[in-house]
């Protein structure tokens, strides 16, 4: 299934108030979003390149998984976001951005010769792990899929391939072959990484990645998953979560308030390039309080905890 676990990789994160067990030292212990003191065998540094063969499973696999999160000067910073439908299996009547789990034909070596822009070893190099590079592809293939934009090309003729992807009937590398196109990988860059802890009925490994929209294409969803796509300023998104307008959870929420302190999209790429180092984020509680940075006030106070979420884009003037 591929649009129903988009939307799904940052739905897991939801967080609940800790409790404390005392062994021999407390564990703060969060269902959702919140890292278990056991869910990582290196968890004193909270490593954000850990590998997933390093975090503690249980029954429940860890499932990597991308999120799209696309920008437009419109004229001002705009982001790319929908809601899930109300009736929905998996964060019902939330507001988030596209993406979903990884599958296997985003790991093809077809794509070796229907990219440009990224190599396999520098997607590796980036992510610090193997098989990078179906990370941005799934991210591509989901956003086409959830809200009917093409990401990486200008050839929006590939939308008229959308309900292949959709119902399963092509693989998005067939597609791209028949089509005679390729996809340019070098604008759409990773910003952050989240990693839901155990205690809910999925696991995911999420990266999130940035990317200027190029299409003329109108967003529409398939009205099953998602009911309406809306391009919007993150601190609009804000004030409306902030009203009890849109729900949504702690990496969205953070996204947004990273990218509120940019003017537009030059801004958040050439802060980018210049390669900040990642930055854990921290909670308070997801249902009252927006996700701390590290130069926010009461970052590291006792009533807050470290997600299992790192960024590379600092939120502007910190």
């Amino acid at each position: 299934m591929r649009s129903a676990f988009l939307s799904f990789s940052v739905a897991e994160y939801r967080i609940q108030k800790p409790y404390v067990l005392k062994v021999s030292i407390h564990i703060y212990c969060f269902k959702f979003l919140l890292l278990t003191a056991s869910s990582l065998k290196y968890v004193n540094n909270l490593d954000p390149w850990v590998s997933r063969n390093d975090i503690e499973t249980d029954e429940i696999p860890i499932l990597p998984a991308a999120t799209m999160v696309l920008l437009d000067n419109r004229p001002d910073l705009q982001v790319l976001m929908l809601l899930r439908n109300n009736s929905s299996g998996f964060v019902a009547s939330h507001t988030i951005f596209p993406g979903g789990a990884i599958e296997q034909d985003d790991r093809s070596y077809m794509w070796d010769d229907l990219v440009s822009g990224l190599t396999n070893e520098e997607a590796d190099t980036q992510l610090r792990t193997d098989e990078a590079r179906s990370y941005w592809i799934a991210a591509i293939r989901e956003t086409i899929e959830e809200v009917g934009v093409v990401v990486g090309s200008q050839e929006d003729e590939l939308l008229a391939y959308r309900k292949f992807l959709e119902d399963g009937s092509s693989n998005f590398s067939q597609i791209i072959t028949q089509s005679q196109l390729s996809l340019d990988l070098a604008g759409i860059k990773p910003i952050s990484r989240w990693i839901t802890p155990k205690g809910g009925p999925r696991r995911y490994d999420t990266y999130f990645f940035i990317a200027q929209s190029h299409s003329s294409a109108i967003p529409r969803v398939d009205g099953k998953e998602a009911v309406e796509a809306f391009w919007i300023s993150p601190s609009d998104a804000l004030k409306k979560w902030e009203a009890g307008e849109l729900t949504m959870i702690s990496p969205t929420l953070a996204t947004l308030q990273q990218l509120q302190t940019y003017a537009n999209v030059d801004e958040v790429f050439t802060v980018l390039d210049s390669k900040p180092p990642p930055e854990n984020i921290r909670i308070v509680d997801e249902s009252k309080a927006l996700p701390l940075f590290p130069n926010d006030e009461n970052y590291r106070a006792s009533y807050t905890w470290s997600a299992l979420g790192w960024t590379w884009l600092p939120k502007k003037g910190q």
